[in-house]
């Protein structure tokens, strides 16, 4: 399983809004069958045994809301790339005919050409 580094950032970051949008991708990537079962098992489970635990790393509901997050943001990031694209196809993040970033990051919109030096090897 391999994550694509450009797409990290892209589901990253920690304002309102980002972490709202990881917990309906989340949602979305329950029920897709190319997500493994593992980690749709393995990481809400861990995340609800925590929180019905009678252990807290801190008093109140600050550790509790933490574990949430976490296990939120590492679903996203553990998830197939392809997966999380479809999930966010479906949530109207991104739209569904935009070029893939890791394909089309370094062409520039008007010009369709790839940047790069021409040269000359003798052998």
């Amino acid at each position: 399983m391999t994550r694509n580094p450009s797409f990290a950032s892209q589901s990253g970051g920690w304002r309102f809004s980002d972490i709202l949008r990881d917990f309906a991708v989340v949602w979305q990537l329950m029920g897709d069958p190319q997500v493994p079962v593992l980690l749709r098992l393995g990481l809400p489970v861990f995340a609800i045994l925590y929180l019905i635990s009678p252990i807290d790393l801190l008093v109140g509901p600050v550790d509790d809301i933490a574990v949430i997050l976490l296990a939120s943001r590492v679903f996203v990031q553990l998830a197939p790339h392809a997966a999380v694209r479809r999930a966010l196809i479906r949530l109207g993040r991104i739209p569904p005919d935009e070029p893939d970033r890791e394909v089309w990051d370094i062409w520039d919109e008007d010009d369709k050409t790839i940047p790069g030096e021409w040269r000359t090897i003798d052998d």
